[in-house]
């Protein structure tokens, strides 16, 4: 790097930025800027325009008892690919070295007003967009700023009311808080609405601010920003920088394209964990993360991000805990693959981070709920072949199909209710309430002819379907038992307790932890019910549930019941399907 000597305006080589004391510039590039090659010769560089805010740097820094000056236009060898590099990677730290930083507004003029005060000029100044600026303005312990004809406006500390609602910098920022203390999000907005000249320079610029470093590669245009957050990821477990919303159906990776979409994001803080935060890496199968979660809608989990967009409240004395940002994830055909979505329109909702802390629940405003442990995903930046399905709304529940005998018994001797959610006669569905997955709907079929006494209807913590059928038993000769078995595949004929209807909770979390997909089991806690667990995926079918029998011993020949849940894909949306064919039971 190079120091401009300020009684000669000669170039100097120094090797760190402790070297020597100097005075720094700041300020916008414009025409005629006096490049490094164009200082080997003074008296050609002095007939460039640019070469006043030299000169005046130089007069400033003389003044204020500095030998030397450091201006970005002709103090690096652009002309070396490693120079450049080193520059761009230490940069911030030469701004943070220097003396004082003088940042010259080329577009305010104080002696001109048309009718604007000066606090208003300086927030239409151009400098205050620009992404190099901003660690300019944050670096330097000491900042003073001057219009278009070098007439001092103030320095950042007397001006940081100004400059805050300018750029919505913190101001304790502007006053010299380190920037640590502020959440990933939050410095990722302080540069949403500055932009570069070339695209690469919006990831570039921000290095220091997150005390990084990486390879300068222009050329590789919006990857830069990517790699950026890649590299902040690596040292940090701050949750904040996957807090930006989305509002394009192809974001469905946690980074950003660019800095633009943290511009809501001034307000969010990291929350402090005892146990640590989530860990996360990066993999050659995208983002591999280990998130608290709980379900909330079919193929849809909410996980929770240690960070906060609310305040501490307090009432008579007593602290509330903020309320944690809790993220939308959706589970791809790979089991491991997830995406990010928006429900109703939210990337986020606000959840209880005492409930999650200490309770393992999950409060949504006026609702609670359990949650699993966690949940380990891997997220690609870019979803790998088509997924139509992805944005597709996904109905809660199910739609029953049932055949027309079955059909006319039910609407005359059967009752239906959903555990947790709304039964709509008319369109024959059970819709669960969003993060309702330990709920089941209920279809009695206990007064009817046949052998089924209490259907079941439900989804595991993965949104596997479940089907827990219970067989009815005669205060005769005849009681009936469930064929225990593979999908599609007969086997050993397996005769279960007898008991009356219960109606008990299903336990989904034990089941969960199962991974006999397509085995009918007996079911803990629920006597004389049997589970049949299909695949998220395919769903479940099943033939000939039960057999008859007129004796313990002696079978009569009579089969049948056969329950299929299947997925069927509209347009927009995607709904399980439960079919029941009981008409073959239904003889006497």
């Amino acid at each position: 790097m190079w120091l401009i000597n300020a009684h000669t305006w000669k170039l100097e080589e120094v090797w760190s930025e402790e070297v020597k004391t100097y005075a720094i510039l700041s300020h916008r590039w414009q025409e005629e800027e006096v490049s490094f090659k164009d200082m080997q010769n003074i008296t050609m560089a002095s007939k460039k325009q640019g070469f006043s805010k030299i000169k005046n740097s130089c007069d400033l820094a003389l003044r204020d008892g500095y030998d030397y000056v450091w201006v970005d236009t002709c103090c690096i060898n652009k002309e070396s690919s490693a120079e450049l590099s080193e520059a761009i990677n230490s940069m911030f730290r030469w701004y943070k070295s220097a003396a004082i930083c003088y940042a010259y507004l080329s577009d305010v003029d104080i002696n001109n007003f048309n009718g604007t005060s000066v606090e208003d000029q300086l927030q239409q100044s151009q400098w205050f967009t620009r992404g190099w600026t901003l660690q300019e303005l944050l670096a330097p312990n000491d900042v003073v700023f001057y219009d278009c004809t070098w007439l001092a406006l103030g320095t950042k500390r007397t001006l940081s009311k100004v400059i805050q609602r300018r750029t919505r910098i913190h101001e304790q920022a502007l006053h010299g808080e380190p920037l640590e203390t502020y959440s990933i999000a939050q410095r990722m907005s302080w540069a949403s609405q500055r932009v570069t000249t070339r695209s690469e320079d919006i990831a570039y610029c921000l290095l220091g601010i997150f005390d990084v470093n990486m390879p300068i590669l222009y050329g590789e245009g919006t990857k830069a920003f990517l790699r950026l957050q890649e590299e902040i990821i690596k040292q940090s477990d701050d949750h904040s920088i996957f807090a930006w919303p989305i509002d394009d159906r192809e974001q469905t990776g946690l980074l950003a394209d660019n800095p633009a979409a943290f511009a809501s994001c001034q307000d969010v803080r990291v929350l402090n964990s005892r146990g640590g935060h989530s860990s996360y890496a990066i993999t050659n199968r995208g983002i591999w993360c280990d998130f608290v979660a709980t379900p909330f809608v079919v193929d849809t989990y909410l996980v929770r991000l240690d960070c906060t967009a609310d305040e501490l409240q307090s009432w008579k004395g007593t602290v509330f805990a903020p309320l944690h940002l809790g993220m939308f994830l959706r589970r791809l055909d790979d089991d491991d693959q997830y995406a990010r979505v928006r429900i109703s329109g939210q990337t986020f909702v606000r959840t209880d981070a005492i409930y999650w802390v200490h309770n393992r629940k999950l409060a949504i405003p006026g609702k609670s709920i359990e949650t699993i442990d966690s949940i380990q995903v891997n997220i690609r930046q870019k979803i790998l072949g088509v997924h139509t399905k992805l944005q597709k709304t996904r109905f809660n529940g199910f739609r029953l199909s049932f055949d027309e005998t079955t059909l006319q018994s039910i609407s005359h001797g059967s009752s239906i209710s959903v555990d947790g959610g709304a039964w709509d006669p008319v369109d024959m569905t059970m819709e669960f309430k969003p993060a309702s997955y330990n709920h089941m709907g209920t279809l009695g079929l206990y007064r009817l002819r046949g052998s089924i006494a209490d259907l079941k209807i439900g989804f595991d913590l993965w949104y596997n379907p479940l089907c827990l059928v219970q067989a009815k038993s005669m205060f005769g000769d005849e009681e009936y038992a469930m064929a225990c078995g593979r999908r599609s595949r007969d086997l050993e004929i397996v005769k279960p307790a007898w008991s009356f209807l219960n109606m008990m909770a299903f336990n989904v979390d034990g089941w969960s932890q199962s991974n006999d997909l397509g085995y009918v089991a007996d079911v803990d806690g629920n006597p004389g019910f049997w589970a049949l667990k299909g695949d998220r995926l395919d769903g479940l079918r099943a033939q000939r549930l039960f057999k008859r029998y007129s004796s313990p011993f002696s079978y009569s020949g009579k089969d049948g019941a056969s329950i299929a849940i299947e997925r069927e894909e509209t347009e927009d949306s995607l709904i399980w399907v439960v079919y029941l064919d009981c008409n073959t039971l239904s003889e006497d």
